[in-house]
């Protein structure tokens, strides 16, 4: 009995050591799969950051972090502690060091391509993926950065393009050489595939981030068209030559009929999982708003937001609101919710945090 006894309490304990071992594991599964969810509304702050040449400036979803080039430098500065937390090695050479880099939308990672000399031969480089974890940024742990892995491409070829798919874990990127253009997907797994035409280039593109569906401005010879790459297979969205892919929200993709440099009609289409070629398109608003030099986005709000360095125009529900901008750059948040200017102040530069649409 007593041998029974103890065999009874050391299976107890060996079984409540495992439940734990199994809780600790599924809560840090489900803190990658299921990141907590962050208000979209914006917040007002300022900052001053010790560079006055800040370049492709992108702030993490919860507005904790700001990521910048400065001097072909990526750096990561800390709103709650006011300084940098991370910065990547530097290079001489304009076509190595940070080629592009990404916030995901839903928690405080930065993907970022990394692009060095191979000491093995003098002409080719070694291009590699990199994940930057980071804590809140009230806490005071180091940043987790992890090579992902190393992906071939040409050497000196730039990337221009990075979209990602989170609950697919799909990212797609271009990579453009001269006159040649790639369009490339890695997958969970780590696989490398490049999935455009010979010949075809690619202005613009937007992941689902409910179906990993891939949404692309695609050019061959004089022919645009939207094209939607469904598991693996091309289906045609628009053949008009004027209709450009503006982003993506809420399982609705918008298109944006864009003639001289004007944006004059927004229509779109269901976001699903299957795709059909030629879907009838939706139209949501017409009129006319400057399109030349101008960056769009689609906020949380299904808020069309197409701007300039001197002017916002909101579309939400078919009306629109124009809000002028001021200072030297400005940048909006993923969300739609938060405007980012810089204005600089001799070897600094002033960073605002404002609502956009106020």
């Amino acid at each position: 009995m007593k041998r029974l006894r103890i065999l009874f309490v050391w299976t107890s304990v060996s079984l409540l050591l495992q439940f734990g071992a199994y809780s600790v594991l599924n809560y840090q599964v489900n803190k990658v799969m299921e990141p907590q969810e962050v208000s979209s509304e914006p917040i007002t702050s300022q900052t001053t950051i010790p560079s006055s040449d800040l370049k492709t400036v992108q702030i993490s979803y919860a507005k904790e972090y700001l990521a910048y080039l400065d001097n072909g430098t990526l750096r990561v500065f800390n709103f709650k502690k006011g300084k940098v937390i991370f910065e990547s090695p530097s290079s001489n050479d304009s076509s190595l060091g940070v080629l592009t880099y990404q916030w995901l939308p839903d928690r405080n990672t930065l993907l970022y391509f990394y692009a060095d000399k191979n000491s093995n031969s003098g002409s080719s480089q070694i291009t590699e993926l990199y994940t930057l974890e980071l804590p809140s940024s009230d806490e005071d742990t180091e940043p987790d950065n992890r090579l992902n892995q190393t992906v071939k491409f040409p050497a000196g070829g730039e990337i221009e393009e990075l979209v990602v798919s989170t609950s697919t874990n799909l990212m797609y990127f271009t990579v453009k050489k001269g006159s040649t253009e790639q369009l490339m997907e890695i997958d969970v797994m780590k696989n490398v595939r490049t999935l455009n035409k010979t010949g075809e280039t690619i202005d613009n593109m937007v992941a689902s981030d409910q179906h990993g569906t891939l949404y692309i401005d695609s050019k061959v010879g004089s022919t645009q068209t939207v094209i939607a790459f469904d598991a693996g297979k091309r289906k045609l969205i628009s053949r008009n030559n004027y209709d450009k892919i503006l982003g993506i929200r809420g399982g609705k993709v918008y298109l944006g009929e864009v003639k001289d440099n004007k944006l004059i009609k927004i229509k779109s289409i269901t976001d699903r999982s299957n795709m059909t070629d030629s879907p009838s398109l939706k139209t949501e608003w017409t009129g006319s708003i400057p399109f030349e030099n101008a960056h769009v986005l689609v906020g949380a709000k299904s808020q069309v937001i197409v701007y300039n360095n001197q002017m916002a125009y909101i579309l939400t529900a078919g009306l629109l609101k124009e809000v002028p901008l001021s200072g030297d750059q400005n940048y909006v948040s993923d969300d739609g919710a938060e405007l980012i200017r810089l204005t600089r102040q001799g070897t600094s530069t002033l960073v605002e945090l404002q609502p956009l649409n106020k």
